[in-house]
């Protein structure tokens, strides 16, 4: 076998060598959708991506020989750490082949790195921002394409981590639903019971007020999940990244703000699930790639249920309910015929009891693992 090295990502031509391994790891994988290469570009722009105003990260990659085998990212997240009180470092964009000398020698120089940060644990993977792709690597589903921003991996993945000491932290489940069927009987009472008796209202998302309805939701959303498992709240250059690239593809009938009294107590916001057409481009947007997308962008019919959050002093008096119920009706008028609830911690019981209320059952299952360093 060949001399296994490790080696860090400097040049242009090392980020191509980066962005290249996991169309080559998937390329029998009818299942995978390779994220547009423009995205990665700017995700790993130390001078354009805004997390680097208060986070570092360096990339690796493994190489037999002159073959790249694998991929990882370590990552210091100094506003986590100071929102959580910790010394905590990641890792992510972990991609291999079925080697574990290879994963374990590539998880060995990330924690190094960590280390040289005194930094005392590792997490992961992780993207640089929860708002990134989805946390922790697939235990569950495989043979299912990944939803808009969610992660998809080989079936050995977890085995490779694991055998490089990595515990299970937490994991987060993902769940289907059916949308072009009648709403549940449960789901449609309830629903009417809650509007008539606490006097909650629905809202569209104003498109000629656009960033000042963003403003009302990134403000509930940094309150509803301020306890989650994980969370750091995003910076405002982050926050405003997030809302202009959502500006692009948001359904306003689909992002709903709920009020009670005139109040914004509650959000939802669902999105088409674009990877239906980023499936067909091979992660390049030009020179064909922009007449694909406008081209498969009309036939999606998949949507992800990407956010929602409820003050916590307006939570267990459906509110919750009223936004899933009015997310289906709106999303059957628009004709969309299944979606997905994901991102949704084993631990957050109330969400796991409304995902049963909508008639949809867990299909994926991620794994986001821990060590101490």
């Amino acid at each position: 076998m060949e001399t296994l090295e490790i080696k860090p990502v400097k040049t242009g031509a090392d980020f191509r060598k980066f962005f290249n391994l996991p169309g080559k790891l998937y390329k029998d994988d009818p299942a995978y959708v390779e994220p547009l290469r423009m995205d990665l570009k700017k995700m790993f722009n130390k001078k354009k991506d805004p997390f680097y105003k208060h986070g570092d990260a360096q990339s690796y990659l493994a190489y037999r020989g002159k073959k790249v085998v694998g991929s990882i990212v370590a990552i210091e997240n100094t506003a986590y750490n100071e929102y959580q009180k910790s010394k905590t470092g990641f890792f992510a964009s972990f991609e291999c082949i079925d080697d574990p000398e290879a994963a374990g020698k590539l998880l060995k120089t990330a924690e190094s790195w960590l280390k040289e940060r005194r930094l005392t644990q590792v997490i992961g993977p992780l993207s640089f921002s929860t708002e990134n792709i989805s946390p922790g690597i697939l235990i569950k589903g495989f043979e299912y394409p990944p939803y808009l921003l969610t992660a998809h991996a080989l079936p050995y993945y977890a085995a490779l981590v694991e055998g490089a000491g990595y515990k299970k932290a937490m994991d987060t489940v993902s769940f289907s639903l059916t949308i072009d069927q009648p709403v549940g009987k449960r789901m449609a009472m309830l629903a009417e019971r809650v509007q008539k008796t606490r006097n909650i209202t629905i809202r569209q998302v104003d498109p000629k007020n656009y960033y000042r309805d963003a403003k009302i939701i990134t403000d509930i959303y940094k309150l509803a999940w301020a306890d989650n498992w994980g969370f750091v709240p995003p910076s405002e250059e982050e926050l405003k990244d997030i809302v202009k690239n959502m500006k692009q593809i948001y359904l306003k009938e689909l992002a709903l703000i709920a009020e009670i009294d005139g109040e914004p107590v509650g959000f939802t916001i669902t999105l088409p699930n674009i990877n239906e057409a980023l499936i067909h481009m091979n992660g390049r947007l030009f020179p064909f790639g922009i007449f694909k997308l406008l081209y498969w962008y009309k036939k999606i019919k998949g949507l992800r249920l990407w956010g929602m959050g409820v003050k916590p002093e307006y939570r267990r008096k459906g509110v919750d309910a009223l936004l899933y119920y009015r997310t289906m009706v709106e999303s059957q008028k628009l004709n969309f015929t299944n979606g997905e609830l994901s991102w949704v911690l084993e631990t957050n019981v109330p969400i796991i009891r409304a995902a049963g209320l909508i008639e949809s059952e867990e299909y994926k299952r991620y794994r986001i693992y821990s060590k101490d360093l």
